[in-house]
């Protein structure tokens, strides 16, 4: 990932130190740990409402995936915002050796807004391109909303990173040639078995992971026999009353505590559920495998569940080839220059996104300062003209005269002299060079004068030809 402050200087008194983004993910963080930071859908809430309780987190989201469990965040002081965050970590799982778990993914200013929106486009997920991770953003994105924890920053941030997964979506070859984590699970059945024609498969879950599989494995040209298993059976029937049935292959008469059983018949099990046990042990399988003569003697177990719902200890059995979702960079490796070129399409939107990003910051910055500005001096300029028309007339009584050419100098004079009085002051009461140096610069670009390194001869030459100007404006006096 580029790092976008190469890409767009800074300009003077822009800052957007106040963003931060802290936690971990596939990059960095193998499942073992990454799955005990996961935070279920159904805490996120409760999560968040902690995270309010530290006093220097002004606004905060939580995107937690199968592959990040990531904190953004805008906060007063960037050193106390982040222990912060690794304190919220630390609370919101029970894991003694929190020094060996703590977050390791940190970024700061405009790169926290660059990452969100490859984040939502799938540019860097585990499966480039994964079109999942944009619905888990935009859920991130309205329970923050709900919580009441996004301010108008990481509001707008999400909606401008859900606007960029979008356009790389419709506009972009990446999108067109999406995938899933689901989807390259079932690749990898193919690659180890060479084909899934009649082979017995079993799916455990009903979420959108194993919905997405079943519609790969049910279609004709997977040709597989399908067995489909689930605590509950409601969401099975209620997926395949939907629309888009899929074909008759999916057998779902088994009960899901006969799981064991039927994966011991299975060539190869995909387990995708939101359990935060384990639904498959070595002990279990082997036992239901040594009761069944025609078990099968090679098993492909791929658990794509985070946290994992196999015993990984159920990889040590005979026969038994256990994956999960880490494994699937195998997939992922494939066509690496092919996937470069459409990656480079995809970001330049993600920097025309950026840009607009940066740009309604600015005007968040600039807008209540300009119209400060303004404000004053008008009160400047009401309160000296009225000054110089206001007279007095016989007996006292306050009458307005035509203002002479001198009257009008004296009064612009003041007006001028107000106005410079408060920046000259705190110019010449700064004691380091180098933001004395800065705030000069910004002046002279604020106000359009000329470089420090303009000759003198040219600035005598112009105040020459201002002097000569003004005597002309001036009205001849009378002899």
């Amino acid at each position: 990932m580029q790092n976008a402050s190469a890409w767009y200087p800074k300009p003077v008194g822009f800052s957007m130190s106040h963003l931060v983004v802290c936690g971990l993910n596939y990059h960095s963080t193998p499942i073992a740990i990454r799955e005990r930071f996961v935070i279920p859908e159904s805490c996120i809430a409760h999560a968040l409402e902690a995270l309010t309780r530290f006093p220097n987190l002004k606004e905060a989201a939580i995107l937690s995936t199968c592959n990040r469990t990531e904190v953004y965040a805008v906060v007063d002081d960037i050193k106390v915002g982040m222990r912060e965050i690794e304190a919220f970590f630390k609370s919101a799982q029970s894991i003694e050796d929190h020094s060996a778990l703590s977050p390791n993914f940190r970024l700061l200013r405009e790169d926290v807004a660059l990452h969100l929106m490859r984040v939502a486009s799938g540019l860097d997920s585990l499966i480039l391109g994964e079109g999942q991770i944009m619905y888990q953003v935009k859920a991130a994105h309205q329970a923050a909303l709900a919580a009441k924890t996004a301010g108008p920053i990481l509001d707008h941030l999400f909606k401008l990173a859900l606007q960029a997964g979008k356009r790389v979506r419709s506009e972009t070859t990446l999108g067109r040639r999406s995938v899933s984590i689901s989807s390259a699970a079932v690749e990898m059945a193919r690659e180890h078995f060479g084909s899934l024609k009649d082979r017995t498969v079993t799916v455990v879950g009903a979420g959108k992971m194993s919905q997405i599989c079943l519609k790969y494995l049910s279609s004709t040209k997977s040709e597989a026999w399908v067995h489909w298993l689930n605590r509950s059976k409601e969401s099975i029937e209620t997926f395949l009353n939907c629309k888009e049935k899929p074909c008759g292959r999916i057998d779902t008469s088994h009960s899901f505590e006969d799981r064991h059983k039927i994966a011991a018949l299975s060539d190869l099990v995909i387990v995708a559920t939101a359990s935060p046990d384990f639904l498959f042990t070595k002990a279990d399988l082997e036992k239901a495998r040594e009761n069944l003569p025609d078990a099968k003697s090679n098993c492909l177990i791929i658990d794509i569940s985070v946290p994992r719902n196999v015993e990984p200890a159920t990889g040590e059995l005979t026969g038994i080839t256990l994956k999960h979702s880490d494994d699937l960079k195998e997939i992922v490796s494939k066509n690496l220059k092919e996937r470069e070129s459409l990656v480079d399409e995809a970001e330049k939107i993600l920097y025309q996104t950026l840009e607009e990003f940066h740009a309604w910051h600015r005007s968040r910055l600039v807008v209540p300062t300009i119209a400060g500005l303004r404000e004053k001096i008008e009160a400047i300029r009401i309160e000296q003209m009225s000054k110089g028309i206001l007279t007095t007339g016989k007996g006292g009584c306050a009458m307005h005269q035509q203002t002479t050419g001198m009257d009008m100098e004296g009064i612009s004079r003041a007006i001028v002299n107000q106005i410079l009085h408060h920046p000259t002051v705190q110019l010449k009461a700064t004691q380091d060079y180098e933001v004395l140096k800065q705030q000069a610069e910004a002046l002279r670009t604020l106000f359009n004068l000329d470089p420090l390194e303009e000759s003198k001869s040219g600035k005598k030459a112009r105040r020459d030809n201002l002097n000569r100007s003004s005597s002309a404006a001036r009205p001849l006096a009378c002899h």
